[in-house]
């Protein structure tokens, strides 16, 4: 077996105080359950795809979606690489939890444009869920008053997920940017795609281990920069190739 090894970056978790989660205006009494529940399951943790794994460092696995750590897609093979490789990490999460993902938290686009729209496409049900509401700060700068920004806010998605809609969310976090969460009913997992990878945080360290070795050919090697959790021994050619990031 290969051989696996955990590294405790010593993280803590992140937006404790500020901002504020608040009811979206129009969000439904689903809306606010979902609040309760996260709030019950992440205390303290805003709803961003990174720092549910600052919040449980011991129960985070790092996969890689795309051959020899890239970010972006090169051509459809690589494509179907990151859908492929998603699609098992949910599933195997799904497997070892015993619990099927049915939640999908997004960042609402802030402008009107593609991206809006290519988040739309894949997530049309999308109800509204949370604004981000920021603490005031006396000694901020208020050289830009007049600039009006629009609010940060969270929709969200319940209801099965099935292997086209785990594809779809695949394609658009490689695409484009987006911010997105994948979670059970009770939210005890959290599950984050990005360009190149994907965090994996279930529910304790047993469970990371078991979710490590299962996957482990798709983990970070040993001794590439970055963030990472679990590792597995890079080749030769992987050392010679260890990106600059």
């Amino acid at each position: 077996m290969t051989r696996l090894v955990c590294e405790d970056r010593g993280m803590q978790p992140d937006g404790v105080s500020s901002p504020h989660l608040v009811l979206s205006d129009g969000a439904s009494p689903e809306a606010q359950s979902l609040l309760q529940r996260w709030n019950a399951q992440w205390p303290g943790v805003q709803p961003w795809r990174h720092l549910p794994r600052e919040a449980r460092p011991d129960a985070w696995v790092r996969f890689h979606t795309l051959v020899g750590g890239r970010q972006a897609p090169r051509h459809q093979r690589d494509r179907r690489t990151a859908v492929r490789r998603f699609r098992s990490v949910v599933r195997t999460v799904e497997e070892i939890t015993a619990t099927p993902a049915t939640v999908l938290l997004v960042e609402a686009p802030r402008w009107a444009g593609e991206f809006r729209d290519r988040v739309a496409s894949v997530v049309p049900t999308a109800q509204p869920w949370v604004t981000h509401v920021f603490d005031d700060d006396p000694g901020e700068d208020d050289d830009h008053d007049d600039d009006v920004w629009p609010e940060e806010r969270h929709s969200f998605r319940s209801g099965a997920v099935d292997d086209h809609m785990l594809a779809a969310i695949a394609l658009l976090v490689h695409d484009r940017d987006a911010d997105l969460l994948l979670l059970p009913a009770d939210l005890s997992w959290a599950v984050s795609p990005y360009g190149g990878g994907i965090d994996a945080v279930v529910r304790n360290p047993e469970e990371a281990a078991v979710l490590a070795a299962r996957l482990r050919r798709w983990l970070p090697p040993e001794g590439w920069p970055g963030a990472v959790s679990w590792t597995r021994p890079a080749t030769q050619r992987e050392l010679h190739r260890a990106p600059d990031r």
